[in-house]
């Protein structure tokens, strides 16, 4: 039986009675999106309220297309391998948020699996949990609505006002970029309920809906025509599949996370099921995003693919293959999914 947010906290909130001193550190997955650092830094914010040393861990800068949030560095760590055996000193326990695995976690994967004492809170329906103390609700529609929910019940038991307008637009921005603009199948009641005392503590809903969905850049347009010019159709046109290479990136100048929303645009076509974007990265890996309508579970193709994510969002990657062997096999692998759905 799922244990409830209420118990789950009351659990936290033992664990934190142990820290002795020690800081709770944070971990969202690598390549963080707005739920995964809104999550993380609204509760790093709320235990910062508690007396609680805290410290989100990124294994990378907090990109340029989240800057608009404004976190503090100081509620961040950035680790490195100079820093990790001083955060390693420093750790009382490990919080995941938006992440259960800590394969999912980059360069901070060691630092949270050495945690004597794990806490997981998560939405994803493909995780792989062992952790004892996890709250996992595969029907929110974002980490933060979550966080959001755990923060409340800790003001609760402490009497303290964990949630202030910062933190408030952190895990609003979280809602917001999850849910889709409240446009994804995984919005529900619940989702509403907290955006809206979110908005009253202070929240800007507009200016986070335009930074995270209508904002562009020169160099995001000329990729996505480029994208676009590439796209192919498979499957009586129900499986769209685009790639995106280096040397689309080098031309256009696109900034970090241009490649952003290309698979939501290819799954708009009326006939298509399911949209692949398929990119090439610097480290020589290739990272797919898809999306899906309904008769396509996302997830669940991703988790064939070795990735993880919701039913209608999801993401994997490939190594030591190249992009058009890569497509192919994306193709072949989702045609056959299709026949079976």
């Amino acid at each position: 039986m799922p244990v409830e947010m209420s118990d789950f906290a009351k659990q936290a909130y033992a664990c934190f009675a142990c820290l002795e001193n020690k800081e709770i550190q944070i971990f969202p997955h690598t390549r963080v999106d707005g739920d995964a650092v809104g999550s993380a830094c609204a509760l790093a914010s709320g235990f910062l309220r508690m007396g609680i040393h805290a410290k989100v861990m990124l294994d990378a800068p907090i990109p340029p297309r989240l800057y608009f949030m404004e976190i503090p560095e100081e509620l961040y760590r950035i680790v490195t391998l100079e820093n990790e055996e001083s955060a390693k000193e420093a750790q009382g326990l490990a919080f995941a948020v938006d992440c259960a695995e800590a394969h999912r976690m980059g360069g901070c994967e060691a630092l949270f699996a050495q945690a004597k004492t794990k806490l997981v809170i998560d939405h994803h329906v493909s995780v792989e949990n062992s952790c004892e103390n996890s709250y996992i609700d595969p029907k929110a529609a974002s980490a933060s609505e979550l966080v959001y929910a755990f923060l409340r019940e800790l003001e609760e038991m402490t009497g303290k006002k964990l949630l202030d307008q910062d933190n408030a637009n952190w895990l609003m921005v979280g809602i917001q970029s999850d849910s889709g603009k409240f446009s994804y199948e995984n919005t529900n009641p619940k989702t509403f309920r907290a955006a809206a005392d979110l908005l009253e503590l202070g929240a800007n809903i507009s200016d986070n809906a335009y930074h995270l969905f209508d904002e562009s850049s020169k160099g995001k347009v000329l990729l996505q025509a480029q994208a676009m010019n590439a796209m192919q159709l498979f499957d009586q046109d129900k499986i769209a599949i685009t790639k995106i290479t280096m040397k689309m990136m080098e031309e256009t100048q696109a900034p970090d996370g241009a490649a952003d929303g290309i698979a939501n645009i290819l799954r708009d076509i009326d006939t298509v099921l399911a949209a692949f974007a398929v990119r090439e990265c610097e480290d020589g890996t290739i990272r797919v995003n898809c999306r899906s309508k309904e008769g396509f579970d996302a997830a669940a193709f991703a988790q064939i693919m070795g990735g993880g994510g919701h039913h209608r969002a999801s993401g994997f990657s490939g190594k030591d293959t190249d992009i058009d062997t890569f497509v192919r096999e994306i193709v072949e692998k989702a045609t056959t999914f299709l026949e079976r759905q």
